[in-house]
C-alpha cells in the first residue's frame, strides 16, 4: 500500500511539472540573472543640473559685424548693433545617472590591462527653460520661445572615457601621461567573465549604439559597459578618469570675436602608490590622499588639476533688487601664494587690462581709466561703467579655498566633480 501511494504522490508531481512548463523556465533565468551587488560596491553619481548650464552670459551676437554709430533719433540700444551686443542663448539641459565599480585591473597575456565597468541610466533629470525662470536667483532670465518640459528626449550615450594620471620618473620627477579609451570585444569578455559572466557588458562603440530609456524606478538594471585602457605605465600616481557625454551642459565664451566651447565633464578622482611590483594586486583608491603637510597637500591637489576659485562680475540690478551674473573668468590663483595676479592692480583702483577685454568680449565697454574701489582686499571690488551702471566684481571659490596659513580648506567632495573642459 505505501509504495502504491509513492507511485501515485511521484506521478502528481510529474504531471504538475509538465502542465508548468514555465516553472523550468524560470529557474534556468533566475540562475542566469546578475549576481546582486552588495551595499556600496556601486558608487552612484546622481544628476546634477546647474541652472547655469541653461543659458549663456550675455555676449556679441557671432558673426555679426554690425557697425557702431551714433544715431540721432533713436537711442544706441536700439540699432542694430546695440541690440546684438548683449545676447543669451537659451538650451534645455539632461543629464544621466552614472554608476561604477571602481577602476580595476587584469592580466592578459602577461600585460596587465586598467578597466572600468559601469552603468548608466535615464533618469528623465532635465532642465527647461520654465524651470529656470521658477528659480529666483535668474529672474533676470527672459525667452519668449519656451517649451514643454516634456520636449526634451534623450536616447543614447555617446561616451569618452580618458585615463590621466603622473608617472614617476627616477630621478624623482613627474610626466603627465593620458590614455584614451579603446575598443576590444576580446578584452569584454574576459572581463565580463571575471566580473560577473550574467551582466553583459557594452564596449564604447556598442554603448553609442544603445538604447537608453528613461526609467524613474530605482530597481531598474539599466545599461552597463566596460572602458578599457591598455599600457598603462606602471609608475602613475595621480589617477583621475574623465567621463564625457552623461550631460548636454556645456559653456560658451567669446574671446577676439571667436565662440569657444567647454563640456562638461565628470572627473573620478582616484590614487595608487606607482610601482612595477605585482601590480594585479595594488589597490586603487577611490578619492585623492589627504595628508597632513600642509605643502604636501598642496602639491597633491595640483596633480589632480583641482578647480580654483573663480573671478565673476555682476551687474547691479536696483529695480529687480539682485545682481545679474555678466562675467566669468579664471582668477588664475597660484598655488604658491594663493593670490591672484588681477587682485594688486585692482586693490591699487585699477582694471587690469586683461578684464577690460574680458569685459569687451561679453559686450561690456569700460574704459581703461574706470575707478575701482576695494570692498574686501584681494577679493571684492566695485566700480561704474561709462553710463553710470554698478558692477560688483569678486573672487568665489569652487572646490576649495586658501587659508590664512597658506593652505587648502576643501569646501566639496573632492573624490569626483564636474569641470567644463
Amino acid at each position: 500500500m505505501q509504495r502504491f501511494l509513492k507511485r501515485i504522490l511521484l506521478l502528481a508531481v510529474m504531471i504538475a511539472f509538465s502542465a508548468s512548463p514555465n516553472l523550468s523556465l524560470n529557474a534556468q533565468v533566475d540562475s542566469a540573472s546578475p549576481k546582486p551587488l552588495a551595499t556600496g560596491v556601486l558608487n552612484v553619481i546622481e544628476p546634477e543640473l546647474d541652472a547655469r548650464d541653461s543659458f549663456t552670459i550675455p555676449l556679441p551676437l557671432p558673426g555679426l559685424n554690425a557697425t557702431q554709430y551714433k544715431p540721432n533719433f533713436i537711442p544706441m540700444q536700439y540699432t542694430l548693433y546695440g541690440q546684438t551686443r548683449k545676447i543669451v542663448f537659451f538650451r534645455d539641459v539632461w543629464q544621466y545617472e552614472f554608476g561604477f565599480l571602481g577602476l580595476r585591473q587584469i592580466q592578459v597575456d602577461g600585460k596587465n590591462v586598467w578597466y572600468m565597468v559601469y552603468r548608466i541610466r535615464n533618469p528623465g533629470k532635465t532642465l527647461t527653460y520654465e524651470q529656470v525662470k521658477e528659480d529666483p536667483r535668474f529672474d533676470h532670465v527672459k525667452n519668449q520661445g519656451l517649451r514643454n518640459k516634456g520636449d526634451v528626449e534623450v536616447a543614447q550615450f555617446l561616451p569618452r572615457f580618458s585615463l590621466e594620471g603622473w608617472a614617476s620618473e627616477p630621478n624623482g620627477q613627474y610626466r603627465r601621461v593620458v590614455y584614451r579609451d579603446q575598443v576590444s570585444p576580446d578584452l569584454v569578455k574576459l572581463i565580463q567573465n571575471r566580473e560577473d559572466p550574467n551582466r553583459h557588458l557594452l564596449n564604447t562603440y556598442e554603448m553609442s549604439q544603445a538604447k537608453i530609456p528613461v526609467s524613474t524606478d530605482p530597481t531598474d538594471p539599466g545599461v552597463w559597459g566596460v572602458a578599457i585602457w591598455k599600457d598603462v605605465d606602471p609608475t602613475i600616481d595621480y589617477v583621475s578618469v574623465f567621463v564625457s557625454g552623461l550631460t548636454n551642459a556645456y559653456r560658451i565664451s567669446s574671446k577676439n570675436g571667436k565662440i569657444g566651447f567647454k563640456y562638461r565633464t565628470l572627473q573620478l578622482n582616484f590614487w595608487r602608490p606607482g610601482d612595477t611590483a605585482e601590480e594585479i594586486k595594488d589597490r586603487i583608491d577611490y578619492g585623492i590622499p589627504l595628508v597632513d603637510d600642509s605643502q604636501e597637500q598642496v602639491e597633491i591637489c595640483r596633480r589632480y588639476y583641482l578647480p580654483g576659485p573663480v573671478l565673476r562680475a555682476y551687474r547691479v540690478d536696483k529695480t529687480a533688487n539682485q545682481n545679474i551674473l555678466v562675467l566669468e573668468a579664471d582668477a588664475e590663483i597660484s598655488f604658491s601664494t594663493f593670490k591672484s595676479p588681477f587682485a594688486p592692480q585692482l586693490d591699487s583702483g585699477t582694471l587690469p587690462p586683461a578684464l577690460v577685454k574680458a569685459f569687451a568680449d561679453s559686450g561690456i565697454s569700460l574704459p581703461n581709466d574706470v575707478a575701482i574701489a576695494t570692498l574686501v582686499n584681494g577679493i571684492k571690488w566695485r566700480f561704474k561703467d561709462s553710463e553710470g551702471t554698478n558692477y560688483i566684481l569678486k573672487i568665489e571659490p569652487q572646490y576649495w579655498e586658501p587659508t590664512v596659513d597658506n593652505s587648502i580648506r576643501f569646501i566639496k567632495s573632492l573624490d569626483h566633480m564636474w569641470i567644463y573642459r
